[in-house]
């Protein structure tokens, strides 16, 4: 397993598999700050001339003490530095929202117990050379524990490091020097450590529409359950936002749950709470689903999830022993990310992923597009193809994923639409299976193949795959 991660580190694969953004106006995501921003300074317009009119009548008074007069000067200057104010805040809005729509350009749609080891740290917005977002000044390395101190070695300042047992290797995340490129330094670390695995630290998307900004505090989430899985159970992991486990949906499902977020932010919930209840209700509440907790958001950003924490997760989820991991995210390729799942991969655990809904002519995302992940892709309860579904050879069968009934942050229901709303009864398929019979990923593969329903043209096509997945129980959805 080790071997196969480190293979990646010096074979060029990085740039080949940086995919670009797609392109696309980034108006839509600026309209709602600009008309905030407009909003307070057309009240800050309209206040002024009463301050204005209320200081030349104090003034114009022969009895105006002098509390009054220092009192109606300090209001104008009151006004003014609010007017100024609000104009460096109107600027930094813009700038913060330009860089939150540059970094949902690449998605068309979108209790935790355990920590990461690590203080979480401030989370600044880039973009990769490709217009990719990442973290800013930050490479993330994978090595194993006889190179740390040639990595310690390059001047850069550790901001965290992590075990990753599962995998025999140690995550390290760099911060990258004052006026030195981050692509720059990232091309160096590769050339001086060829035997490393070296990346930014790339931000992920739901594969599915944007997660709302509920969040709740930690004890509310799902936490780690002492109550062993039930007799014959299989186990589900899932990488995606926390979890409500209090939700009625999840009444009767074991949830074990860790944090992987490194950033400070919200813990968003609605995404992770509708993958979980879309779980439970294909197993029959019959898995027991362990949960790793990767997205955080900030103010003006989307949610997102980083390469750092989902390697994290990946490594957990692996040393668990779970039957599948279900991945309802998309964005970038990585090379940090592609070794974590092919280290999965080789060890015999099947990856399932949404294929994202950047539409029929979206490039591939990741990590449904990487080899051996089984990637899926939504239909309606017709049969018919989810119209910002995104296609490719990649794509390995269909699931519904259309107006699905699923579980939300606020304890109720809605339906929700998606690639990730699908690859959830793929995953309990999967893992149902495995546990029933191990077997190997390419027998895996052959079972589904030879039971999927066969949409679109005769055979594997671009849009379905081999065809939908129908093995009972399916979820319900209405039109």
């Amino acid at each position: 397993m080790v071997t196969a991660l480190l293979l990646l580190a010096g074979s060029g694969v990085a740039s080949g598999q940086v995919l670009p953004p797609l392109d696309g106006p980034l108006r839509r995501p600026l309209d709602p700050a600009l008309e905030r921003i407009d909003d307070r300074l057309g009240r800050i317009d309209r206040r002024v001339p009463e301050l204005e009119k209320e200081l030349e009548k104090e003034v114009e008074e022969p009895n105006l003490d002098d509390a009054a007069s220092d009192a109606a000067g300090s209001a104008v200057e009151t006004v003014d530095a609010a007017a100024s104010g609000a104009v460096e805040t109107a600027a930094g809005a813009v700038q913060d929202t330009v860089g939150s729509a540059t970094a949902v350009a690449g998605n068309a749609a979108q209790g935790v117990t355990g920590s990461v080891g690590q203080a979480l740290r401030p989370f600044l917005l880039a973009a990769d050379p490709l217009g990719w977002p990442v973290e800013q000044d930050v490479v993330v390395t994978l090595v194993d524990e006889g190179r740390l101190n040639a990595l310690r070695g390059h001047g850069l300042d550790v901001v965290a490091q992590r075990e990753l047992p599962a995998f025999g290797l140690v995550m390290v995340t760099l911060r990258n020097p004052p006026g030195i490129g981050l692509g720059r330094t990232v091309t160096d670390l590769r050339n001086a450590l060829p035997d490393a695995v070296v990346d930014f630290n790339h931000v992920y998307r739901f594969a599915g529409a944007a997660d709302a900004a509920s969040t709740v505090e930690d004890d509310a989430v799902a936490s780690a359950s002492d109550e062993p899985p039930a007799v014959g159970s299989f186990r589900v992991g899932m990488i995606d936002s926390a979890v409500l486990a209090g939700h009625m949906a999840l009444r009767d499902s074991t949830i074990v749950a860790r944090d992987f977020v490194t950033s400070e932010g919200r813990r968003p919930l609605n995404h992770g709470t509708a993958v979980a209840s879309l779980i439970a209700r294909s197993a029959d509440n019959g898995a027991e689903i362990l949960s790793a907790s990767v997205f955080f958001q900030t103010e003006y950003h989307a949610p997102g999830a980083t390469t750092e924490s989902l390697v994290a997760a990946l490594d957990w989820l692996a040393s668990e022993r779970v039957d599948a991991i279900n991945m309802s995210l998309a964005g970038p390729g990585n090379v940090l990310l592609e070794a974590a799942v092919d280290a999965g991969l080789e060890d015999g655990l099947p990856i399932v992923a949404a294929v994202g809904n950047n539409g029929p002519s979206g490039d591939p995302l990741h990590p449904a597009a990487y080899a051996d992940v089984i990637g899926v892709t939504a239909v309606d309860r017709d049969g018919k193809i989810f119209l910002y579904a995104n296609r490719g050879e990649h794509v390995d069968y269909a699931a519904l994923g259309v107006n699905v009934k699923v579980a939300d942050s606020e304890g109720t229901w809605r339906l929700e639409s998606g690639t990730s709303m699908a690859s959830p009864h793929v995953s309990v398929v999967v893992a149902r299976r495995m546990n029933a019979d191990r077997m190997t990923l390419g027998a895996l593969l052959a079972v589904l193949t030879a039971s999927a329903e066969d949409l679109g043209r005769n055979g594997f096509d671009s849009t379905f795959g081999h065809g939908l997945i129908t093995e009972a129980p399916m979820l319900v959805s209405q039109q």
